[in-house]
């Protein structure tokens, strides 16, 4: 059999759980046919379910462990703060370095922690870790983006949802993500037909914008969900299914019987709850964190910062976008200075054992030597925090059903590997799935779950409620057609690491040793699957040569911010 082309559709957050029903009821025609045509079943993620995580897992196929991305941020050295990382700072080839290097052409397009572009066999535009379509080294060749903006208008690399939705401006974002969609088609279209490939991969972040941003006005079980706006916005995100169902069925008949279609995505989707914002508020209830004292405080420095806090409130939610983007040009850090002093106000920590981001379900052990105000020694004593841990959280509850609400608790040794493992937090939680979370049960009668934004944060847009109402969940999408693919095949234990030795295999070429992925034989023919043509070969974890690490410049760095603070990544 001849090696086919390959086409990736990565659709970020898509969910088998909206997905099948709607398939049943006709509303999805093409998710439909491609059930019934081809392999699918559901992809685990990687274990923090983060998109940059998980898309650099997908490129590379191995864990994070290997390849050192975890978030679109890591820990500042000596610092409670972060930095800012991208796709340069990766370690090990991704997919279509390994591809252009065997002579195979590629088309890459708005895949996450892609910049700066690569110099491929192809083309490649960047995706979100970009600071803009302006930015030096957003596409490769350089001079495409001038002619996809000369045919396409400017390129939209995010539409910007959160922002249209914090000014109450509901039919603005749907209107922008529409707009969104529609260029992206068109790009897609014009460089299918305009360029010879072997493989093409293009990105979609619609579905997880629109989940992030209306999944309570679809769900009646989400505690911010109103029936009015039910009436006007419940369907918008079926709607945009069913844009990207259209699309997906264009992009199929384009491409002839000789190619794989495979679609996928990062992670999968539901509803928000309030156990991440709530972890470090929990955490003081059990005496693992401490806050400083009433009357301990400096009088002074408390009155500061409630003056920030409250003018911060007042100037994310009464402000107008051009007076922030102007704010943020003439003073490009002060505002991750202001959400830095309010993240981790009034936290005592030579009394701190540990403490979370608050926005996701990780914590980290305040290790001395590592920490700049670190109480926990390594060892011995570090090992007891975590086992202490593990049991309160075992038996952390729901606030309103009083039903244990932790699945798993996992320490970063245990589920990663390699030689950044230490850049990954202490402990990941895992979350019930399979109930309602109303909130974190807390002991203290004195605790009150107000006392959040008093002794923590402010209501910044990625974690108001109002705004961000779908969140991560572990299982994303996998759907696989095509001569070499098994035709209505339900897959199993299927991993996002074990996309890129699957497409290596299905292009005839041998599979780097350092993947942790294998080969997706259960989707295939039987006479693809013999071992000889899955043979591995020596990999390399090195950066490769024309990726090396570039550095943020100020303005980029509040880009980045910007955009990650709206979409709720960072705080």
């Amino acid at each position: 059999m001849n090696t086919p082309k390959v086409f990736v559709l990565g659709l970020d957050g898509a969910t088998f759980d909206l997905i099948l029903p709607w398939a049943r009821e006709g509303k999805l025609p093409n998710f439909s046919r491609l059930l019934s045509e081809g392999s699918w079943g559901p992809l685990e993620s990687v274990p923090n379910m983060r998109s940059a995580a998980a898309w650099t897992s997908f490129m590379t196929g191995k864990n994070p462990g290997k390849h050192g991305i975890y978030e679109f941020y890591e820990p500042a050295p000596h610092s409670y703060g972060v930095r800012f990382i991208h796709g340069g700072m990766r370690h090990g080839y991704a997919l279509w370095g390994i591809l252009s290097k065997e002579g195979k052409r590629v088309g890459v397009i708005n895949v996450p922690m892609t910049y700066p572009a690569e110099s491929v066999n192809g083309f490649l535009i960047a995706g979100l870790d970009a600071p803009g379509p302006e930015s030096p080294g957003f596409c490769h060749p350089q001079n495409l983006l001038d002619e996809l903006q000369k045919r396409f208008g400017t390129y939209i690399l995010e539409p910007g949802l959160t922002g249209c939705l914090v000014g109450g401006k509901v039919d603005e974002a749907i209107y922008k993500l529409q707009a969104e969609m529609r260029q992206k088609e068109e790009i897609i279209a014009f460089l299918m037909s305009e360029y010879a490939w072997d493989f093409f991969t293009v990105v979609f972040r619609s579905l997880d914008a629109v989940q992030h941003c209306f999944w309570r006005y679809m769900d009646p079980l989400h505690p911010h969900y109103d029936p009015e706006n039910g009436k006007l916005y419940g369907s918008v995100i079926l709607s945009v299914y069913q844009e990207i169902d259209r699309i997906l069925g264009a992009i199929w008949r384009s491409l002839g019987s000789d190619a794989v279609l495979m679609v996928m995505s990062d992670h999968g989707f539901g509803r928000k709850h309030p156990a991440n914002a709530q972890l470090n508020l929990w955490l003081a209830d059990r005496g693992f964190l401490h806050y400083v004292e009433q009357e301990q405080k400096n009088r002074i420095e408390e009155f500061y910062t409630r003056l920030i806090r409250d003018f911060y409130r007042f100037f994310l939610g009464k402000t107008s976008r051009r007076i922030k983007e102007t704010f943020a040009r003439r003073f490009p850090q002060l505002r991750n200075k202001i959400q830095s002093k309010l993240c981790f106000a009034n936290i005592d920590w030579s009394r701190t054992k540990c403490y979370s981001d608050s926005l996701f379900p990780n914590i980290r052990i305040n290790v001395k030597d590592r920490e700049p105000q670190g109480t926990v020694k390594a060892g011995k004593e570090y090992w007891e925090v975590v086992t202490a841990l593990r049991q309160a959280l075992r038996e952390c509850r729901d606030k309103e059903s009083g039903e244990p609400i932790v699945d798993r608790v996992f320490h970063r040794d245990e589920i990663y590997s390699g030689p950044f493992v230490e850049k990954a937090p202490d402990l990941l939680i895992r979350w019930r799935e399979d109930l309602e979370i109303h909130g974190l049960d807390l002991q203290d009668p004195k605790m009150n779950i107000d006392l959040v934004l008093e002794r923590s944060r402010p209501l910044v847009p990625g974690e108001d409620p109002n705004i961000i109402s779908g969140d991560h969940r572990v299982h994303g999408i996998l759907l696989m057609a095509g001569k070499p693919i098994r035709k209505s095949t339900r897959l199993s234990h299927s991993k996002i690491i074990d996309l890129a030795p699957t497409i290596l295999h299905l292009l005839g070429l041998f599979i780097p040793s350092d993947m942790d992925g294998h080969v997706l034989t259960d989707a295939l023919h039987a006479d693809l699957t013999s071992p000889n043509t899955a043979f591995r070969v020596d990999g390399s974890n090195e950066i490769p040569e024309s990726h090396q690490e570039t550095i943020y410049s100020v303005e980029e760095k509040e880009a980045i911010a910007k955009r990650l603070r709206d979409l709720g990544y960072i705080e």
